[in-house]
This record gives C-alpha cells, sequence and structure tokens, in this order.
C-alpha cells in the first residue's frame, strides 16, 4: 500500500525514485525532482494518505512516525551511487533479507 500511495504524487510532481527499500521500521526514498518543492509535496500528500490508510484499517489514532523526515541532498554522481548501493543493501545489512532487493520505481510508475 505504501508503494501505490507513493506512485500518484510522484507522477504528479514529476518526482522520480530510482531506488527504494521499504524496512519494517523505516523506509529509505532515493528521489530526484525537477521542482523546488517536489519532494515536500509527494512526502506530505503520501504520509496524508498512508496515515488514514492505516488509522483505518487497523482501528487506530494518530500518527506513524516518531520523528521528522529527514533529507539530505544530493550533489555528485558519486554520492547517488553510494545511496544508492546503501539503501540497497539496508536489508542485508539489517539481515533482513540474504540479497540486495531495490526496485526501480520505472516499474511502479507505468
Amino acid at each position: 500500500m505504501y508503494l501505490d500511495k507513493l506512485k500518484e504524487p510522484a507522477v504528479r510532481h514529476d518526482v522520480a525514485v530510482p531506488a527504494f527499500v521499504l524496512m519494517t521500521n523505516h523506509v529509505h526514498l532515493l528521489m530526484t525532482v525537477t521542482s523546488t518543492d517536489g519532494i515536500s509535496q509527494v512526502m506530505q500528500n503520501l504520509r496524508r494518505y498512508y496515515v488514514r490508510y492505516i488509522n483505518q484499517t487497523y482501528q487506530r489514532t494518530g500518527t506513524l512516525w516518531e520523528g521528522r523526515l529527514k533529507s539530505t541532498p544530493v550533489d555528485t554522481e558519486c554520492y547517488f551511487l553510494t545511496l544508492y548501493r546503501y539503501i540497497e543493501s539496508n536489508p542485508v545489512r539489517a539481515r533482513t533479507g540474504q540479497k540486495p532487493c531495490c526496485v526501480s520505481m520505472v516499474k511502479l510508475s507505468q
């Protein structure tokens, strides 16, 4: 459901997600944008809709996240590739997966 809720605002705000991983207690998203407010718009929409979905589905109230969203600008190709590898291997390091599991957003947005 999280990826379904991510797809629509990402397409609407022209934000690409070349790498992501959904962990049991956190998410990593590598996003590229064409506008200065693209990521904030996508995340605002995603968080709003996903929280509503989880709260209705599991008859709960309140927020799902402990802290604020954290983001870091990626300004070089080397850093981009480093982050991509980090995201891809996160489940292996956390011992929740045996091999890298990154999926390209291209498949989700078509």
